[in-house]
């Protein structure tokens, strides 16, 4: 780390943001020429089992011999997503838990997509920009990657004791070493830490009540859908409003004036009916995936009156918006699958990425890669 310090301190012209952007860059890159296997924790906790020898069975073995082969080959890698993190956090047994850890390591490359909070503002930077070409707005990038160490998200030292020139310094060269961890390396920092207590239980029981108190409203699909993305709309619009900010200082080079609290509540209510009519449209819900899919998911589970919202979908959701969106096959379990190919949701047809909850259906598809 030293070494990278002395280094930054050389550079004082390139900031925190734009070093961070080259890194997810070249990884971008590296990663470009490789099919994308998205798997969740069910597979990533048979994989484990089969390297430590806990099975035996022939599909499962060949699993792991056809994904390492991929993989070794340059052909594939395999994302942590922070959901199977959160997941792999939750085992209790330490042993268990390093064993995870490699074998993600492994294939994985390295790689994890972003937290779905910074991929939601990442295509909403998108969307927006892109409707504003006519003023000059550039393209922005889209970088969904990055290494596994920062899984949840990039933290950094600030307010140090140090001048604003030797703290940039630190900041880059802190970030250069969380960039080169692994897995293995961070469940050896964390110890026998676990996730705080599950609050997906409770509200799960909250929006079932709701949702069977108000089923009887529900005409179609389609209306469903609406008032899901109405919420959603709700939720998303201050980011919004952020990201029009930050798009007009970087076409006129100077903030919007401050507004006051009734000003900054029309326009998120502005924001709120723009986005939610942007999920109405087809031709935007390419551009939005992350809000589309988990809104599709959400208003399955309430049109389908005789479907209770479980704890555990919270984060089956949250792995189908990684795979769906960003990933070229999802290996998953059946409830979900079923869930995201419904013809009404159709959701590997509309993003291209291909859904299988069994092995020897898995092995097919890779086998086919």
């Amino acid at each position: 780390m030293m070494s990278a310090l002395q280094r930054h301190l050389g550079s004082p012209d390139v900031v925190l943001g734009a070093h961070a952007r080259r890194c997810h860059a070249a990884l971008a890159q590296k990663l470009r020429p490789r099919r994308i296997i998205y798997l969740d924790t069910k597979y990533w906790i048979i994989l484990r089992d089969v390297v430590a020898g806990v099975r035996t069975a022939y599909p499962e073995l060949e699993l792991l011999g056809v994904l390492r082969g991929l993989v070794t080959a340059g052909k594939a890698f395999c994302p942590l997503s922070e959901s199977s993190f959160a997941e792999m956090l939750k085992q209790s047994d330490e042993r268990t838990r390093k064993a995870t850890a490699r074998i993600i390591d492994e294939l994985s490359l390295g790689a994890a997509l972003i937290p779905f909070e910074q991929r939601v503002a990442m295509e909403l930077r998108s969307f927006i920009y892109g409707q504003c070409r006519d003023l000059g707005a550039p393209e922005p990038q889209r970088l969904p990657w990055t290494k596994l160490s920062y899984v949840l998200g990039v933290m950094h030292p600030h307010e140090t004791a140090f001048d604003a020139s030797t703290e940039l310094a630190i900041q880059k060269a802190f970030f250069d070493h969380m960039w080169s961890l692994s897995l293995s390396q961070m469940v050896d920092m964390l110890g026998g830490k676990q996730m705080p207590p599950d609050r997906h239980p409770r509200l799960a029981e909250q929006i079932n009540a709701g949702n069977a108190k108000h089923a009887g409203e529900l005409r179609s699909f389609q209306e469903t859908y609406a008032i899901e993305a109405q919420g959603a709309a709700e939720v998303y619009a201050p980011m919004a409003l952020e990201i029009t900010h930050d798009l007009q200082k970087l076409v006129t080079g100077t903030l919007p004036s401050a507004a006051g609290d009734t000003a900054k509540a029309d326009a998120v209510r502005i924001w709120t009916k723009m986005l939610s009519t942007a999920l109405g449209h087809e031709k935007h819900k390419s551009a939005l995936p992350s809000l589309h899919i988990n809104t599709c998911l959400h208003a399955s589970v309430r049109w389908n009156k005789a479907q209770q919202l479980r704890a555990n979908d919270f984060e089956d959701f949250r792995h189908a918006c990684s795979a769906l969106a960003y990933c070229d096959l999802f290996l998953t379990e059946r409830r979900l699958m079923a869930m995201v190919t419904a013809n009404h949701l159709a959701l590997d047809r509309q993003y291209h990425c291909k859904v299988a909850a069994a092995i020897p259906e898995v092995l097919a598809l890779l086998r086919a890669e």
